[in-house]
């Protein structure tokens, strides 16, 4: 597909007419459903609406909503308004709500109903906020739907080039003095999942109209907002959204029932859906999906194993961010080792370099860079993120074989993901210290029976405080009323001290050590408790 001057939305919209697809179903949630033609109409008077409301070329409007029809719709209209479409998790915090609107300047929040009391509860503290408007069912005549029908058809006139942003996301980096929540803002032009659209979607997938694409990760993440949404839709396939967090038994039922040829998940939903699958019967549930694709966390080798066994399918792993809007690396998972990625992908360059910025040889471990015309050149309201040759610097350490096949060796930071979401360690830190009952703490990834990573917490109790189970859920139960529920720490250790470099600095490495020592006995209760539910 050669790149245009064009709006994405556009191009979807244009392409659907030119491959007749118009009356073939695009989106379906539940029983609704949205025909290529309904969606164009929809989509046009989106538009129409917000610039009624004075969206101007450029302003960032959010969407804070669950993944629904409603929600898609929203996103498209506002990218075909010429606006910066801003989609935001569902599970936010009123905390991360509020930091991430305010960095954005968004002048516009779409916000489903179902979430409408957690943006009321911030609005006075939103500065840029200029209109707040509710999605779904439940609208009164200020509502989206209301707006959307008395609106007028709007076509963008004045875009000369695919340059302009159309997207803003955030990715998880080194920390940023313009963003209080520790992640960069990245924004994308309408170019960017074209090309995307041809590198991974049509060049690795062979993704086409005749697909039909289920995929469980979030429209708020590039992951997922490409294979979810953008890449159907250039595809002039079918995809099904889904509003409610993904379980077992609600995706057995919709595999069964949409019958997709596509579908993405992170290793963690792969790895509950094949324990359950066991449990339940499901065996070989996605044996006749073409594709299955893993992303957003480390896949292990004992989850692949699984899924081919119990579910009865290979597995395509791949790398990608943020800052790429997809996967860079990918390849269908062999099992041999761990971390392996797969191979570099069509528009994409990869080196792999030592702390001095010069390259390693096979099988050495170092930093990866990468170079492509997706790449971003800087963050929102940052700096530069290229080095002077053009290179994209990650905070991912890799190795590659003689083979060209690429292994994630871990990050060279302190994050890690939970199910496909960046865990910072300092915020769930922060959480802890403000409850009385903690003195000091430190957080770290740690995997599970699985081999998937969890957050865990060493807490040195403030003094009157009785360590034990008690007080290990009272603090589980704080942080996830303060943040995320994926943030809490799984598992609690309570030490005496925590040790430390001369500086007063937490030295992890020894933590480390000592999780050694105690994980173990963690995984076989874990394990114990597992069997004695099923």
């Amino acid at each position: 597909m050669a790149e245009q001057g064009e709006n994405l939305v556009g191009r979807i919209l244009a392409s659907a007419r030119a491959g007749n697809w118009e009356e073939r179903v695009a989106l379906r949630e539940g029983a609704r459903q949205l025909r290529y033609d309904e969606l164009a109409e929809q989509v046009t008077k989106g538009a129409g609406a917000l610039r009624a409301l004075g969206v101007n070329d450029g302003d960032r409007v959010a969407i804070y909503s669950p993944d629904c029809i409603d929600s898609a719709v929203a996103i498209l209209s506002a990218m075909h308004a010429g606006a910066v479409a801003l989609p935001v998790s569902q599970l936010s915090a009123a905390n991360e709500l509020r930091n991430r609107l305010n960095n954005a300047k968004a002048t516009v929040v779409l916000v489903h109903a179902d979430l409408r009391a957690n943006a009321d509860e911030i609005s006075a503290e939103l500065f840029s906020l200029k209109h707040l408007v509710t999605l779904g069912a439940e609208q009164g005549d200020d509502g989206f739907a209301a707006l959307l029908a008395n609106a007028k058809a709007y076509e963008p006139t004045n875009f000369v080039g695919g340059d302009e942003p159309a997207l803003l996301l955030y990715s998880a980096g080194a920390s940023n003095e313009n963003n209080d929540d520790g992640l960069r803002g990245v924004l994308h032009s309408h170019r960017t999942p074209s090309r995307a659209f041809t590198s991974f979607a049509k060049g690795f997938l062979g993704l086409a109209s005749s697909d039909r694409v289920f995929s469980t990760v979030r429209l708020s993440t590039a992951y997922g907002l490409g294979t979810g949404l953008l890449f159907p839709l250039l595809a002039g396939a079918e995809t099904l959204l889904m509003p409610g967090q993904a379980h077992s038994a609600q995706v057995f039922e919709v595999i069964k029932s949409f019958k997709p040829s596509v579908f993405s998940a992170t290793p963690s939903l792969y790895g509950q859906l094949a324990r359950d699958a066991s449990r339940t019967g499901n065996t070989k549930s996605l044996s006749d999906v073409r594709w299955c694709i893993a992303g957003a966390e480390g896949m292990p080798p004992k989850v692949i194993a699984m899924v081919r066994g119990v579910l009865g399918s290979n597995v395509a792993v791949g790398y990608g961010l943020t800052e790429a809007f997809q996967f860079v690396i990918a390849g269908e998972a062999k099992g041999q080792r761990p971390g392996n990625c797969g191979q570099v992908l069509g528009g994409f360059e990869v080196r792999i370099v030592d702390d001095e910025g010069k390259a390693v040889g096979e099988d050495e471990i170092g930093t990866l860079q990468l170079r492509g015309a997706n790449i971003i050149e800087s963050y929102w309201g940052s700096g530069a993120s290229l080095t002077d040759d053009g290179w994209f610097t990650t905070l991912d350490r890799f190795m590659v074989d003689a083979d060209q096949n690429y292994y994630h060796c871990g990050r060279s930071d302190h994050l890690f993901k939970v199910g496909g979401k960046w865990v910072a360690p300092a915020e769930v830190e922060q959480a802890l210290l403000a409850n009385e009952a903690v003195w000091e703490c430190a957080v770290i990834g740690a995997d599970d029976e699985d081999g998937l990573i969890k957050p865990f917490a060493f807490i040195v109790p403030n003094i009157g405080q009785e360590p034990g189970p008690a007080l290990e859920a009272e603090l589980r139960a704080y942080v996830k009323n303060e943040l995320a529920p994926y943030k809490y720490p799984r598992w609690i250790e309570f030490v005496d001290e925590l040790p430390k470099g001369p500086a007063g600095v937490i030295l992890r490495y020894k933590l480390r050590d000592r999780l050694k020592q105690s994980q173990s006995r963690r995984v076989a209760e874990s394990l114990a408790n597992r069997e004695s539910k099923s």
